[in-house]
Parts: structure tokens; C-alpha cells; sequence
């Protein structure tokens, strides 16, 4: 199953299935926003989108109430839930999670798009979302049916993660600052981007209503676990300086410049390597690289970046680039800037 990380390629990927008509099935851990890239797909698109949880449903939720008609036939009603017209995505969650007898009704309908007398309208893509892993006791889906779909694994990305929370009113700065500077921060199953957000609405409250200290560590253990709410309590009460974002260094590097010297003269190498990571992380998708190279401005505030860097990590970015084939960003060397 080919990985990729949550974010823009996820969402520029199910534009481009349903475009095809080809229905999409992600993968993943619980918390890495399968949901939610299908809804900002839905939301580019200007399409609606339908999500429903299969574990909470009985197949009569599905195949619909059936009747007598006129006939003497029966004829079933299909659930208001189904859509009958517009376009949009049809998303059903937790799949694998669900009784079999609630399972192949659903796979009928993702797949053939019909279940009974019902019939999915022409505009809209039917999904689903599983969970996966070692962790959770699932069913294995069948080759045959899961070969229809395009099969995904959503990774937790924090750089991707962070431009999405960066939007005002989703995540609190704060929380965004220290997921940025956290290397693997989504390697903890507890501690994914959707228990993060959750933290960010926990901060938020705590702020306006001021309660103890001890309610909040309390309630950011319990949604991101108690290492990382240790470490996140310890960052929000120093009112720690954040790295560089990649949009600073490419847009207004001059601006941070003075920064960023002070840092290297303070040995705040944290900061540095922490801000050399995230551009890089920035620049390693094609269109992202071609943007800067190509780009006089962007690509001078980057070299004039990678000219302050200390020896060490300029030959580590040095290295970086030509391993990547990036010949055009340079590093330069001491005599020419």
C-alpha cells in the first residue's frame, strides 16, 4: 500500500480519483486526519461530503426499511442519510471494525454502488477510512474487493500538520511552535494531530477561565499522554523561542537574520537545527524546491540561510542538496556572500 503524509498530496489525490471515478480507501493510525483530508477535498472541490461510522450501525441502517408496494413485491426505503442528487464523497469509516453482517452491505455499496433498490447518483465518490495496525483488533478486508479502491496509508506529517493549524482560529500558537520543534512527536500513537488539536481547544479554555495548573496538566495527560504533556507544560511556561519557518527563511529571511545570528553566537543550536529541518522538510517536495530555485528573491534569502548556518550543519544542507539532485540552490562558501 503506497504511504503518504497527511496533507496536500493526500487531498490533490482524492481530487484526482474522483475525477477518475475511482473510489478511495485510507489507511491509518487513529488521529492522523483521514477524515478530515477527506473533508478539505470535499471543501476544494466545492462538493458535499457524508461521513458515517460503520461500528455504530446495524445493516438495517444501511439496506433500508423494506415494504409491501402495490405489487406485492418488496421494495426497500433506502436510509435519509444516502444521497439522492448533487455531487459530493461518500465516506464510510471504521470498515474493518464493524460485524461482518454489517460489512457486506456496505462493501456492495461501495463497490458496485447499489444496495437493493437503491442506487448511488452519478457525482458521488464512495470511501472509507480504517484504522490499522498491531493495535487495533480488526478484520482483514478481502484482496478482491479492497483492489477496487485506491489503497493509501495516511502518515502523521507535523510540517503538513502545522501549515493547516497555522490557519487563524485552529490551533494556538503555542502548540503549534512546540509540535514544529518536536521531532517525533507523532511517533507516539497517543500523541497524533487530532490529540494535539484537542490540547490546543484545552489550552484555550484554560486561558480564558484560569483554572489551577494542576487541571490543565492533568487534561493535557489525558489526551497526548504524560511525557509529552511534561514536555509541552515545561515548553509553555519558559515562553520558549520558536525555529525559523520555512515561509520566514524563503520570504523575509533578512527580517529573522539578526535572529538567527544571535542564536548561533548564543550556541542555540537547538533553534538552528531545528530551522535548517524545517526548511528542508519544505523544500523536499519537487514543486516546493522548484518554487524557491526558481524564484530570485526566495532563493537568495535561502542561500544567504544556509551561508550563516555553522560549518557542521553547512555541510550536512551541502550534502542534503546534492544527495537530492537540488543543484540549483547552492550553499555558498565563505568568500562569495
Amino acid at each position: 500500500m503506497m504511504r503518504l503524509p497527511a496533507g496536500d498530496s493526500v487531498v490533490e489525490m482524492i481530487e484526482l480519483a474522483r475525477h477518475a471515478d475511482q473510489p478511495v480507501l485510507l489507511a491509518g493510525r487513529h488521529g492522523v486526519g483521514k477524515s478530515s483530508l477527506f473533508e478539505e477535498a470535499a471543501r476544494r472541490q466545492g462538493i458535499d461530503i457524508i461521513v458515517r461510522d460503520l461500528s455504530l450501525m446495524e445493516p438495517v441502517d444501511l439496506i433500508g426499511i423494506p415494504r409491501i408496494n402495490d405489487d406485492g413485491r418488496t421494495e426497500y426505503h433506502p436510509p435519509s442519510f444516502l444521497p439522492c442528487k448533487g455531487e459530493g464523497l461518500l465516506v464510510i469509516e471504521e470498515l474493518n471494525r464493524c460485524p461482518r453482517y454489517v460489512q457486506v452491505p456496505c462493501l456492495q455499496l461501495l463497490t458496485d454502488r447499489r444496495l437493493n433498490d437503491y442506487a448511488l447518483p452519478p457525482g458521488w465518490l464512495p470511501c472509507a477510512a480504517i484504522n490499522d495496525g498491531e493495535q487495533y483488533l480488526v478484520d482483514e478486508l478481502d484482496d478482491a474487493l479492497t483492489s477496487r479502491f485506491v489503497q493509501v496509508r495516511i502518515e502523521p506529517d507535523s510540517t503538513a500538520w502545522a501549515t493547516w493549524a497555522r490557519h487563524p482560529g485552529n490551533v494556538h500558537d503555542k502548540i503549534v511552535d512546540f509540535v514544529e520543534q518536536s521531532p517525533g512527536v507523532f511517533d507516539d500513537p497517543q500523541s497524533n494531530p487530532r490529540a494535539w488539536t484537542y490540547a490546543s481547544n484545552l489550552l484555550k479554555s484554560w486561558e480564558e477561565l484560569r483554572s489551577g495548573d494542576d487541571a490543565l496538566a492533568v487534561a493535557l495527560a489525558g489526551v497526548v499522554g504524560e511525557t509529552w504533556a511534561v514536555a509541552f507544560l515545561e515548553y509553555y511556561g519558559t515562553n520558549a523561542a520558536r525555529p525559523l519557518q520555512p515561509q520566514e527563511i524563503t520570504e523575509d529571511y533578512l527580517t529573522h537574520r539578526g535572529q538567527f545570528l544571535n542564536w548561533i553566537n548564543d550556541t542555540r543550536l537547538d533553534l538552528v537545527s531545528a530551522s535548517l529541518d524545517s526548511l528542508q522538510k519544505h523544500l523536499q517536495r519537487q514543486r516546493d524546491y522548484e518554487a524557491v530555485a526558481h524564484d530570485p528573491e526566495a532563493k537568495r534569502n535561502v542561500e544567504q540561510f544556509l551561508f550563516d548556518l555553522p560549518p557542521d550543519l553547512r555541510r550536512l544542507a551541502r550534502g542534503w542538496l546534492k544527495d537530492r539532485g537540488f543543484h540549483e540552490l547552492k550553499v555558498p562558501r565563505k568568500s562569495r556572500l
